[in-house]
């Protein structure tokens, strides 16, 4: 967030708008030229190969935990002969391919990326608000002093987040665009969390119970 203020602050509003790559031009003000620009696009890619590895131990793992817990079916726990669990790793990439393929139908470029981006964002800030909003049950309901320091900060933390997941998931359209792409963040992110639902329903009898509540200090 820092980041941003900085490049709001550094670039007038007019030429941010227009700017393929904000941080480039952001350096290239600050130091004359386009060598900067050019230095800050390497490592953006240098960053985006890095991030790259982590989503990919991401679609390795998070399937792994959840098969785990009797989230997600067996299948999803089998390791390969390199101790992978492979099959999780191709049923995720698969699934991205299908949305990428799917939102070039309609458009191009760019917009692609940001809808896949806008739909992640969705997809993760559901999980965040029902997480605040079960914050914001327990607390009220765990029958203790109302009145301590530590309820006032619960609450006033969880009612935070509960907000700028409303709002986080509201503005993630895509704008100037058709109402078809304007709207397909949301398109997409409610077909990705409906493929939960058969797959929790099936899955639901298999779950691992809960660990234990600790007790409130």
């Amino acid at each position: 967030m820092l980041s941003l203020v900085a490049v709001f602050g550094i670039l007038p509003s007019p030429r941010l708008s227009a700017a393929n790559a904000p941080f480039s031009a952001a350096a290239d003000a600050m130091f004359g030229g386009s060598w900067a620009g050019k230095a800050m696009a390497l490592a953006v890619v240098i960053s985006g190969f890095g991030a790259l590895n982590g989503w990919t131990m991401i679609c390795a793992e998070m399937p792994l935990a959840a098969a785990t817990d009797g989230l997600f079916p067996e299948r999803f726990k089998k390791m390969s002969n390199r101790g992978v669990p492979a099959f999780g790793v191709v049923a995720s990439t698969a699934l991205a391919s299908v949305a990428m393929m799917v939102n070039f139908m309609g458009s191009g470029g760019a917009t692609v990326f940001t809808t896949l981006v806008l739909m992640t964002g969705i997809t993760s800030a559901i999980p965040y608000g029902f997480s605040a909003l079960a914050q914001l049950k327990w607390r009220l309901v765990d029958h203790q002093e109302m009145a301590t320091p530590r309820f006032a900060r619960d609450m006033v933390v969880a009612g935070l987040a509960l907000v700028f997941s409303a709002l986080f998931i509201y503005y993630s359209r895509n704008t100037g665009e058709s109402t078809l792409v304007c709207w397909a963040p949301f398109f997409m992110a409610g077909v990705a969390l409906g493929l939960g639902v058969p797959v929790f329903r099936a899955q639901r009898p298999h779950m691992s119970a809960p660990e234990e509540v600790p007790a409130y200090r």
